[in-house]
């Protein structure tokens, strides 16, 4: 008789520990300017959850706030709300068709089971915490400039798709790593 292991997860809001400031404001902006491409629902969830976290002196709607004081704004509700941070990746993602459908190549190709690139991730419970070790953000940034050298993207945002479409934070990866240190 085998043991199925169970599978841990942690909510999407736990990608802040992993991003760092400047990107995360990038990301919020990428998705606010381009809001309409997200599904009514992940539209109506953004702004629900923004509207229902965020109170802007001066704005009776917050919704209606500039861009920047909308983006600046939005950091605490990504923080905290895992719904909030599945709407905005899940629209992210849809923006960078070409890494999709490459990081999604490289993934499956390293034995990864995916959901199908048309499935909306942020329906799942969260992220799952247990990263190949050989799989490295190096691996697969160069993976990804192997296989496409004129795809245009960042290390942050192939990191972030792959983090996205491989559903999986690289906790455990480095949680080892410290362990191993403190035993050594």
């Amino acid at each position: 008789m085998s043991e199925k292991k169970e599978i841990q997860v942690i909510p999407f809001n736990a990608i802040n520990e992993f991003m760092r400031d400047d990107y995360r404001l990038a990301v919020l902006q990428e998705v606010y300017l381009n809001l309409e491409k997200g599904t009514p629902a992940q539209r109506s969830t953004i702004s629900k959850l923004f509207a229902s976290g965020v109170n802007i002196p001066g704005f009776r709607n917050s919704s209606m706030a500039p861009l920047p004081i909308k983006v600046k704004n939005s950091v605490s509700v990504f923080e905290k709300s895992a719904g909030f941070v599945g709407a905005v990746l899940e629209i992210w993602s849809n923006l960078h068709p070409i890494l999709k459908q490459v990081v999604m190549g490289i993934l499956t190709e390293k034995g990864w089971e995916l959901q199908p690139s048309e499935f909306d991730r942020s329906s799942l419970r969260g992220f799952k915490i247990d990263w190949p070790k050989e799989d490295t953000f190096e691996v697969i940034h160069k993976a990804v400039s192997d296989g496409q050298p004129d795809l245009q993207e960042s290390d942050d945002n192939i990191s972030l798709m792959a983090v996205w479409i491989g559903n999986c934070l690289p906790y455990n990866l480095f949680a080892g790593e410290e362990e191993a240190q403190e035993n050594s």
